[in-house]
């Protein structure tokens, strides 16, 4: 995966939510086909810290059944970092548990909110273009 599409629309969606849930991190899938994100799936961060998450595992596993059952594939996994920086952290790299997905970080750049996208693999992470249509 070097590219992933992502309509305006669920952009707005997703920084809409990122703000209203601050202070805390937030988290949710991605969901489509052939790199073009169709559905998002807001998961509650369980923990609701500003500076780590958890999906709340039902909720997650929920989600996952959805994307399945609609014949779509698992895309994303996205959450914010509130307060930076804008690419994974090491937790992020240590506890990633998708290899093939992509980790989508929603963080402040000056007075607003950007989406950087990375693959995340042996350790380590790449960005790769995040093409919003």
């Amino acid at each position: 995966m070097d590219k992933i599409f992502l309509p305006r629309e669920l952009f707005n969606r997703i920084i809409y939510h990122v703000i209203v849930h601050l202070p805390e991190e937030t988290c949710g899938l991605l969901a489509g086909i052939n790199n073009e994100v169709t559905k998002i799936q807001f998961v509650t961060n369980q923990l609701h810290s500003p500076d780590r998450y958890y999906m709340e595992p039902i909720e997650l596993y929920k989600s996952l059944i959805m994307i399945e059952d609609q014949s779509l594939e698992l895309i994303g996994i996205f959450h914010s970092h509130p307060k930076g920086p804008p690419k994974p952290s090491e937790t992020d790299i240590k506890e990633f548990l998708y290899p093939g997905v992509a980790t989508l970080i929603c963080s402040p750049e000056g007075n607003d909110w950007d989406i950087k996208s990375f693959l995340i693999e042996n350790n380590k992470f790449t960005e790769i273009d995040l093409i919003i249509v």
